[in-house]
């Protein structure tokens, strides 16, 4: 069956000779497990044709297999008190499960069987599209879901990274039972695919069922998958107006590329990088929040943090506010990045590590946190990093490494996304001059004609 092992104490980590990779963390302190499948595929991986088929995938995983109905495959987990549950992103799909410990390998059967031998009866399709098409319809209609698909287009433009993970209405409505087999024939394949398990255990035998399970995973034909590369960053200010409500709200985003070197040199960036979203926006005490916030008393939502991938990772400003507020929001904030990227203030280096330990420390006592950040690392650096050596890393990580992170951020135009009362493409350009001029030059002018 096996298979290169490398020890990574306590994590381990197997690939079978198809390629799929099997990681156990283990966690004996606990007494429940989580169990889950990672695919390394994501919308990034679609046209604009069939941009929404892995989110229906996600649903029609559940509605069915070989031997049991969608209602068998709800009871099986419900009998054994466990959840159930699954996920679409822009670069990776899973599904996962959590209950006791004792019950792991039955979970891992359950799993397996949704991510292997789903059927997608067409009967349940056409049910299921119509429940999509409604939630797709809820995430346009809401002003800071909107924001956020905003941003990835004006972070993307046109990319495939650039469109909604859920898809449009009109690709929902057409998809067939067809395009939903060829696309799992395309990206669910070994290569593609992470088996992996966090919780109290027992591991050998777990990994001896994963690897009898997921052995015969077709491969992908010749060459194999091409290792994923980032989409190129555009920085564009984009807008929608939602005339219905009374509030504005912002997303900033700013690229952080992972740097060229080894999984060490790269973790290192990605941990200062999230060092640096912590110390600027990450609590009460951060300077976005208390000059936003408790100051100029400019918004009651303010923060910033990492959106990060496997091959990608941006810097994200988050606010909301009213329009008479928005360019003096965005002049602070503005002014307080170019702060950051020339002096980093010991003290809020210190909060900031401390946020991101602990961060690390309570996902390393949940299970499902703890699969997802291992099968994250895997992705992302085809390694994973025991909890110690993170803290390790990122207590040695000094102010000159963030500060870093703010001037080579600072060094891209910045991609604007405004949603809400009177926002237009012209404020948005706007906001983005004011950002890329740290906060000066002439205000921003109320626009509220059309685009």
């Amino acid at each position: 069956m096996d298979l290169a092992l490398t020890e990574l104490t306590p994590i381990a980590l197997r690939t079978l000779a198809n390629g799929v990779r099997l990681l156990a963390v283990p966690m004996p302190h606990v007494q429940s497990v989580s169990v889950g499948v990672f695919l390394r595929v994501g919308s990034r991986d679609e046209t604009p044709v069939t941009n929404g088929v892995g989110h229906v995938l996600e649903h029609m995983a559940f509605k069915g297999t070989a031997t049991r109905s969608v209602q068998a495959i709800n009871l099986d987990a419900e009998r054994l008190g466990a959840d159930v549950n699954a996920f679409t992103s822009k670069d990776t799909t899973g599904y996962f499960m959590t209950g006791l410990g004792r019950h792991a390998e039955h979970l891992l059967r359950m799993t397996a069987d949704i991510v292997l031998n789903s059927t997608f009866p067409e009967d349940e399709l056409q049910r299921e599209l119509e429940v999509i098409r409604q939630e797709a319809i809820e995430y346009e209609e809401d002003p800071e879901d909107a924001s956020s698909e905003l941003l990835d287009r004006a972070v993307w433009g046109d990319d495939p990274m650039g469109m909604p993970v859920i898809g449009t209405v009109g690709n929902i409505e057409g998809f067939t039972r067809q395009e939903l087999v060829r696309h799992v024939q395309s990206h669910h394949v070994a290569e593609n695919t992470v088996v992996a398990a966090a919780g109290n255990f027992d591991v050998e035998a777990w990994l001896a069922l994963a690897g009898e399970l997921f052995r015969a995973m077709p491969s992908a034909p010749l060459p194999g998958p091409l290792p994923p590369k980032p989409a190129k960053y555009m920085g564009l200010a984009v807008a929608r107006r939602f005339p219905q409500v009374s509030q504005v709200f912002l997303n900033i985003a700013y690229p952080l590329s992972p740097v060229r070197g080894d999984e060490i040199s790269q973790q290192r960036w990605r941990l200062a990088a999230s060092l640096a979203a912590n110390l600027f926006g990450g609590g009460m005490s951060a300077p976005l929040v208390y000059r936003i916030r408790e100051q100029l008393g400019l918004a009651y939502t303010a923060h910033s943090t990492m959106d990060t991938g496997d091959v990608w990772a941006n810097f994200v400003i988050h606010a909301v506010t009213t329009p008479d507020k928005l360019d003096a929001l965005v002049s602070s904030t503005a002014g307080l990045l170019r702060e950051q990227a020339t002096n980093i203030d010991p003290v809020h280096l210190e909060r900031a590590k401390n946020q991101l330990i602990v961060s690390r420390v309570r996902a390393g006592e949940r299970t499902y946190a703890a699969m997802e950040q291992a099968v994250e690392e895997l992705f992302a650096s085809a390694t994973v990093t025991p909890i110690a050596g993170a803290i390790a890393v990122i207590e040695g990580i000094c102010a000159a490494e963030v500060q870093a992170v703010f001037e080579r951020m600072l060094a891209n135009p910045p991609a604007v996304a405004i949603a809400g009362k009177g926002a237009s493409a012209r404020t948005a350009r706007q906001l983005a001059a004011r950002l890329a001029a740290g906060g000066c030059g002439s205000a921003v002018v109320k626009d509220t004609s059309p685009d």
